[in-house]
């Protein structure tokens, strides 16, 4: 097996070698040049990038090709001996696409002639072969934008709920690139680092079909290419705003602290108060600073751009401080609870080694720190020190090396590597005497003020009277890449790439609760001490040794006709998990075997384990059973075909149709979650534990999509089918050697289906406004929406699924936009999202087991919540001082400061009010829940200055 999969590795090394990728982060320029005079090809002509070295000549044809070419804005400039130079001016150049400017030279009559003309925009680029989005720096700038994921928001075929989804996909499918370099964190798929709108040159969404050069991914690709530093002077700029939450003052400090029930109650408790009117109107409640400068440090040598941001938030989810952590009573203030900071950065360093070869040294880092919520906002809204600090850090740094061979021919490589830490834990030191036991054993009563006891009631429905959370998560990813592409111009019509990745991660994980202390004697310690859990008990999880490796090739073709054009790739993906899983599932726990034989030796060689080997003297040790208990897991090889064609049908219309093969690799949490089999002696189904034999999940992925522009507005309609397979799902219980005691692992069981069809209408940016809005309508089906649903729901007795049933992420209909109306020095622009209702699965009180009281059982995901939608606003005036360009603006986010629902109660269908839930009995405001509802109306006001 291992020669075989070797051998495979040796053709797709050949393979890669003899066949030449381009490194998703440049285009394509071409054009034909002819003589004015008579209309013939000019051949000999030098076409060149204004202040850049790269440029091109004409062939006999009177055709130049110009790759490896940045995205950006550039002046083209033609010239030829005897003929009037030419410019060409506002050329876009968009990543992976072709664009083309022709020229018509006029023979010169005065010397030192120019010709300046403005190239019209393309609305509808023909060589795009699958559906996707992109967004210019230019465009950023004019939304109403400071993240990210407000980006995301608005694109076809992506719904947010607990993340972003590309078509269906969960939300660890979506691949980010930054430079040709994959950032996604392989321990749970999410970004490794927090990337700025400020420091991208261009940001790419494909949520159709992808090509070959794009690896490990299922539903789509976030693209993004970061700004480089101009040649010609310096320039930077300065942001700075303050905001606030700005809703109506209302009662809702009384919901927090639990008084005036009887006041505020006409039906449900709180019925009539805005769960959000405790927010106070403070000017500072969130800030923002950033920066960035950029030009040269050595002119046409060296040039740099660097960019860093501060942001902070208080946050919108406040908690009533009645309880101090140690039980006793507080001062009743009103505390903010999902507070949140973070510092980020980015840097760019472009030296010019020679006038073809180019060194980069890139970096990007982010450090964000806050509160853990989580699931403990309800729990601790009485006690809101107890919660947990999240600690978030994340670095990538990368060498990149360009070798622009010629204009039809370059090859980049690049050296990368990035880090990811995050850790959780309520107080640095585990041995502070702050932590308690609290929330391990409940006093019967606390003592709120001197001499005032109030009784604890430790049931349900409580918020908690005191004590912290005991969890410690301490984990550590680190990734090392090369990455290789070539990209070679071979003939008028056929641009070939071909590229490889060589991957290594390591992965380092700790987590675990704190315990009590134990004494020499067994007993446990008074006062409380705090302790780590033992190494060998279920309760304690730990793996530091983690390394697989990911090797990737590629080869694509990009077939450009008058009349058609066709993406063909074929990408080879092979993982090694260098891992091992027990060679006896019925008894996997090293620690504490459950069989005899793994427990005593066998010394006189029968394979049974009699009375008189049963002796402590004869216990076969930790280390005796490592030599034999583990076997290796086996490394996975696929091979994945893409196919993309368009057919232009009209002069500003095209039709494509695109189809492929993608798999992705689970994510390292699913391999090797709970490692080391822990599982305990008591009768139990535990799990589910991580299996690094998972094999790569699936999916068949094709559509197809109309683009046509009438007058300056464009049309684009894609309908698309994606079928998933081999989804990580958990096992069948697997039996061990003790009766009743179960465990499942991770498996490749789980099936999805996600059908759909997009509408688009956009309009460029030209006389005074543009506008870009899109309809989804989209089926997402499956088995589970969460690998670990079927594991909980067969612990509480449901049946094994059967049918395909509508996924947590399922929003059937969704309408988004952005419009912008502004001029030379001013602008606003707003962005729209509206969502039909997400999934939720009914749920009623427990009636008679038999007869007409019956309640009906209802299917997962059988209701659906209301609506959703949200509007933000920016507005902004920018004024001229010399050389410098101050800008003032004023951004509302929620502009209708709507609460839209992001959970609901099972027997309403809504966030607010519950009739099953024993209201009498639970805590004053307890089903009165603010972090039911998204987040209110925010307004920040700022001024950005621009040098």
């Amino acid at each position: 097996m291992a020669y075989r999969h070797l051998t495979w590795l040796l053709v797709g090394a050949l393979f890669l070698v003899v066949l030449p990728i381009q490194a998703q982060t440049t285009g394509k320029l071409t054009g034909l040049v002819l003589d004015g005079s008579n209309g013939e090809p000019l051949p000999g002509v030098n076409v060149v990038i204004d202040g850049t070295t790269q440029g091109g000549v004409t062939d006999i044809e009177g055709r130049y090709v110009v790759i490896g070419v940045r995205p950006g804005v550039y002046t083209l400039v033609a010239s030829f001996v005897g003929f009037t130079t030419q410019r060409s001016e506002g050329v876009r150049v968009s990543v992976d696409l072709t664009t083309e400017v022709d020229f018509t030279l006029q023979e010169q009559v005065i010397e030192g002639e120019e010709v300046v003309v403005r190239a019209e925009a393309i609305r509808v680029r023909k060589d795009v072969t699958s559906s996707e989005a992109r967004i210019t720096a230019e465009t950023i700038d004019r939304l109403p934008v400071q993240e990210l994921g407000q980006i995301l928001s608005v694109q076809a075929g992506v719904t947010e709920r607990g993340g972003f989804h590309i078509r269906g996909g969960r939300s660890s499918e979506v691949i980010v690139m930054v430079d040709g370099v994959p950032v996604t964190d392989t321990y749970d798929g999410s970004t490794a680092l927090q990337l700025e709108n400020e420091g991208i040159q261009e940001l790419q969404v494909i949520s159709g079909t992808f090509n070959a050069e794009y690896g490990n991914a299922m539903s789509g690709v976030i693209n993004v290419v970061t700004k480089e530093g101009r040649n010609d002077r310096f320039g930077g700029s300065v942001e700075a705003y303050t905001g606030t939450y700005l809703v109506q003052k209302g009662d809702a400090d009384a919901l927090l602290k639990g008084t005036r029930q009887d006041e505020l109650t006409q039906g449900f408790p709180y019925d009539q108060v805005d769960v959000y009117s405790y927010l106070p109107f403070s000017p500072t409640h969130y800030n923002n600073l950033n920066a960035s400068i950029e030009g040269p440090v050595l002119k046409d040598r060296v040039t740099l751009y660097a960019n860093a941001r501060y942001f902070a938030n208080d946050g919108w989810l406040y908690g009533a401080h009645l309880y101090n952590i140690d039980g006793t009573g507080a001062d009743s203030s009103l505390v903010p609870m999902n507070t949140w900071e973070k510092l980020s950065w980015q840097a760019n360093l472009r030296i010019q080694l020679r006038n073809n070869i180019f060194v980069n040294l890139i970096g990007l880092g982010s450090n964000s720190e806050g509160n853990d919520l989580g699931g403990r906002y309800q729990y601790y809204r009485w006690a809101p020190f107890g919660v947990p600090q999240i600690y978030d850090q994340g670095i990538d740094l990368k060498l990149k090396y360009t070798h622009l061979i010629n204009a039809k021919t370059f090859y980049t490589l690049n050296i990368a590597t990035f880090e990811k830490s995050a850790e959780r834990y309520r107080f640095a030191d585990i041995s502070d005497a702050r932590y308690n036991d609290f929330t391990i054993t409940p006093p019967d009563s606390v003592e709120i003020s001197p001499g005032v006891w109030e009784q604890v009631n430790a049931g349900g429905n409580q918020f908690a009277r005191g004590g912290v959370d005991l969890g410690r998560f301490n984990r550590k990813t680190r990734s090392y890449f090369v990455k290789g592409d070539f990209t070679s111009q071979i003939s008028r019509f056929h641009l070939v790439k071909a590229g490889f990745e060589a991957r290594l991660d390591q992965l380092q994980f700790e987590d675990y609760g704190i315990v009590p202390a134990i004494s020499e004697t067994g007993q446990v310690i008074e006062p409380f001490q705090p302790a780590v859990p033992a190494a060998e008990s279920f309760a304690y999880r730990r793996f530091d040794d983690v390394s697989p490796i990911t090797f990737s090739a590629y080869l694509q073709d990009k077939i450009e006709y008058e009349s058609f054009i066709v993406n063909a790739g074929l990408r080879m993906d092979y993982f090694d998990a260098r891992a091992e899983v027990p060679a006896d599932p019925q008894d996997p726990n090293i620690f504490n075997p459950f069989k005899k034989i793994n427990l005593y030796r066998d010394t006189n060689g029968d394979g049974v384990i009699t009375e008189d080997e049963e002796g402590d003297g004869n216990r076969i040790t930790h280390e005796e059973r490592q030599a034999y208990w583990w076997t290796s897991s086996t490394p996975k090889l696929q091979f994945s075909p893409r196919l993309g064609v368009a057919y232009p049908v009209t002069e500003e219309g095209v039709i494509h149709f695109s189809w492929g093969h993608f798999l992705q690799i689970p994510t390292l949490n699913r391999l090797f979650e709970n490692f080391g089999y822990k599982i305990p002696r008591q009768t139990g189904r535990y799990g589910p534990f991580g299996n690094p034999d998972l094999d790569a999940q699936r999916t068949v992925m094709y559509e197809v999509g109309l683009k046509q522009a009438i007058g300056t507005v464009v049309i684009k309609a894609t309908a698309y089918n994606r079928d998933v397979r081999s989804w990580v799902s958990t096992s069948r219980l697997i039996e061990t050697e003790l009766p009743g005691v179960t465990y499942v692992v991770y498996a490749n069981r789980d099936y999805a289906n996600t059908r759909g069809f997009t509408l688009a209408l956009s309009r460029a940016f030209e006389n005074n406004y543009g506008f870009d809005v899109n309809y989804t309508y989209q089926v997402v089906e499956g088995s589970n929406s969460d690998p670990t649903e079927e594991f909980f729901a067969a612990g509480n007795q449901e049946e094994p699924r059967l049918a395909l049933l509508p996924l947590g992420w399922d929003q059937r209909h969704k309408v988004a936009g952005s419009i912008f109306v502004g001029g030379q020095n001013w602008g606003a622009s707003a962005l729209m999202v509206w969502g039909s209702g997400f999934p939720y699965t009914p749920s009623f009180e427990e009636a008679a087991l038999a007869g007409p009281d019956v309640q009906p059982e209802f299917p997962t995901h059988a209701r659906r919540q209301p609506s959703t939608y949200q509007i933000d606003l920016d507005l902004y005036r920018e004024f001229t001082i010399g050389p410098v360009r101050p800008r003032v603006f004023l951004h509302v986010f929620n502009l209708l400061d709507r609460r839209n629902a992001l959970s609901v109660y099972g027997d309403t269908g809504l966030p607010g009010v519950t009739f099953s839930a024993p209201i009498q009995s639970a805590d004053y405001g307890y089903f009165t829940r603010p972090n039911h509802y998204s987040e209110p109306r925010r307004i920040h006001a700022g001024i950005k200055v621009q040098f």
